[in-house]
């Protein structure tokens, strides 16, 4: 049995990282950092000096209990990087921007060192968790052949996949067609709905209800400009957290997963998926790998100008789209046409969303499956242990 650390606390690592940390591929067993650690090595500090003060602490301390422990990799997550470790390691990331732990003022440096981090000779795999996250590590870095063939990106994963049928026969019955959207109810709520396409999705709502008769479903935290939709009898607003069965009942009751978000959602489409829905969004970063237009659902391009491509023109930050200024979007009508569009044939067209439905179960069971994803980890794992001196 081999020995694999996750430079993660179990209890406080997110949601797309609980979903495989308990199931480790054959042959290898996963820790995390409370396993070893007594206190969070993880608090950070907008001061630039003690924040690399701390950067250089926290590698010390991890490299230090995967020695005591026998590990035999270390798997970093979400963009965190070694120096100097003496056992092999992987990186996973979403972004590129994770290598600088989403700092953008940290970019230009960042372009000049990474480079050098990643040539490492015990750093054996990037691993980003999409192909739009693997092109932008090729497109914003100058490689050499060494380090681009450390790429293999390894796809997020559902620990459980329902099945299609049992799904359908759990499905609530409803009068109106409607629509869920997902947001955070966390402190930070409020960006993360504009980041996600709240301001978009009310444009939408407000004018499918001039079409036909229509629900939204929204679980999120409602900033004050929309707190009029709480009286709105079409609307059913959920701001707080939600069990676990109250969570999997929006989806149940609803026909269609809304997600108009200026990045990728994470766990959210494979989520949508399971439950046999469509899902409407749009086309930014690696949502067309997770969405087929017009197979598994739609997607709608923002305008070559939007400011989701902020990233771009300010930083130079090539392939990365962001949300951060989501408030400030000048939303552009054409898109919402188009996006109102392509809801309202979902709803005259029953037998295309249905179809739609049972393709995205098939992506979902095809793609995202906890096992292909430790098949692949299996593999690079083997690799590493087989080659490690």
């Amino acid at each position: 049995m081999k020995n694999v650390l996750l430079t993660l606390y179990r209890n406080r690592s997110h949601s797309l990282y609980k979903q495989f940390i308990n199931n480790p591929p054959e042959g290898y067993r996963y820790f995390v950092l409370d396993d070893f650690l007594d206190d969070f090595i993880f608090e950070s500090s907008p001061n630039f000096f003690i924040e690399i003060t701390r950067k250089i602490k926290r590698n010390r301390v991890i490299i230090k209990a995967a020695v005591k422990n026998n590990i035999d990799i270390i798997y970093c997550c979400d963009g965190m990087l070694l120096f100097n470790s003496p056992i092999p390691w992987i990186v996973d990331l979403e972004h590129v921007t994770g290598l600088i732990s989403n700092n953008y003022r940290l970019w230009k440096i960042g372009k000049l060192i990474i480079p050098y981090l990643l040539k490492q000779k015990n750093l054996k795999y990037l691993i980003p968790w999409t192909e739009a996250g693997a092109n932008a590590l090729r497109c914003n870095f100058k490689l050499s052949r060494e380090v681009l063939n450390k790429i293999v990106p390894v796809r997020l994963c559902l620990e459980k996949i329902a099945d299609y049928e049992d799904i359908e026969r759990k499905k609530t019955p409803h009068d109106s067609f409607t629509i869920v959207f997902v947001t955070s109810v966390n402190y930070n709520g409020e960006n993360e709905f504009y980041a996600k396409g709240g301001r978009i999705v009310v444009r939408v709502f407000e004018e499918l209800k001039k079409k036909m008769d229509v629900t939204l479903l929204l679980r999120g935290k409602i900033p004050a400009e929309f707190g009029y939709l709480r009286n709105d009898p079409t609307a059913e607003i959920h701001e707080n957290p939600l069990s676990s069965d109250e969570f999997q009942n929006l989806f149940l009751r609803s026909d269609v997963f809304f997600f108009p978000g200026y990045q990728s959602p994470g766990m959210a489409f494979l989520d949508a998926m399971n439950y046999n829905l469509p899902i409407v969004s749009t086309n930014v970063f690696s949502n067309a790998e997770m969405v087929k237009d017009g197979w598994n659902g739609f997607l709608t391009d923002f305008p070559a100008a939007n400011i989701a491509f902020y990233l771009s023109s300010e930083f130079d930050i090539k392939g990365v789209p962001s949300g951060v200024r989501a408030r400030e979007d000048q939303i552009d009508a054409g898109m919402i046409e188009d996006l109102v569009g392509k809801i309202v044939r979902l709803q005259k067209k029953s037998s295309l969303l249905k179809s739609m439905g049972a393709n995205a179960k098939k992506m979902v069971q095809n793609e995202f499956s906890l096992m292909k994803r430790n098949n692949q980890l299996k593999s690079i794992y083997n690799e590493i242990t087989c080659n490690k001196i």
